[in-house]
């Protein structure tokens, strides 16, 4: 029995040792390099305690979410945060999903379909410089874990102020133990940089939350 559960212990000390050499190993790239959370990993944007550590509808409820709006879910990875999303609009809202990876926006899709809000949702292979919106169309954007993915952050900011209404919203997380992680203080620097001004903010056991005002 004691064989046993050395080798369990064993093994579970292989596995974080090879988690935290993987999220060294993403940091570093990042930090040269940033782009997206691989969608190979996708299981781990749904992963129980992470949906329980960052509650989207509490988030969404904190960036000022509500009935009717039209809101851009930037870098929507799997769609955790746009399926609750997709909930909360309701009806007479609807929701853009954004990400560059093509597989994620399929699993993003599917999720979709399954939760039966698909139809208030429309799903965009691009990036964040040039997005498929009109001028002054959105009423909020979120970045969830997204901000340090984007190489040209200044650039994607001013994208966002060009779609979003005068007086709108953009909510920013970031998670301390995401891969590219960027400090409240760097997202702060940039957001009012670009126009933004903010609004709100909330510290996490793993991360922290800000919202900004589009000031135009």
């Amino acid at each position: 029995m004691a064989g046993i559960v050395d080798a369990l212990a064993n093994m579970a000390v292989t596995g974080l040792g090879a988690l935290l050499g993987w999220n060294i190993t993403l940091r570093a790239q990042n930090h040269l390099q940033p782009s997206p959370f691989p969608w190979q990993f996708a299981d781990l944007l749904e992963h129980p305690w992470r949906v329980q550590a960052l509650d989207p509808g509490q988030t969404l409820d904190l960036y000022g979410l509500a009935a009717g709006m039209n809101v851009l879910d930037l870098g929507c990875g799997s769609g955790l945060f746009t399926r609750t999303a997709a909930h909360m609009v309701g009806e007479s809202g609807y929701v853009h999903a954004v990400d560059l990876q093509a597989a994620m926006l399929a699993r993003a899709k599917r999720s979709l379909e399954e939760a039966g809000v698909l139809d208030r949702v429309a799903l965009h292979h691009c990036g964040a410089y040039d997005l498929p919106l009109e001028d002054d169309e959105m009423d909020l954007a979120i970045l969830v874990s997204t901000f340090g993915e984007i190489p040209d952050k200044l650039a994607a900011l001013n994208e966002l102020r060009r779609v979003l209404k005068p007086g709108a919203r953009l909510g920013v997380t970031d998670e301390l133990y995401h891969p590219a992680f960027t400090l409240p203080g760097t997202v702060r620097r940039l957001a009012e940089e670009a126009g933004f001004r903010l609004l709100a903010k909330a510290n996490l056991a793993i991360g922290y939350h800000q919202v900004y005002i589009n000031a135009k």
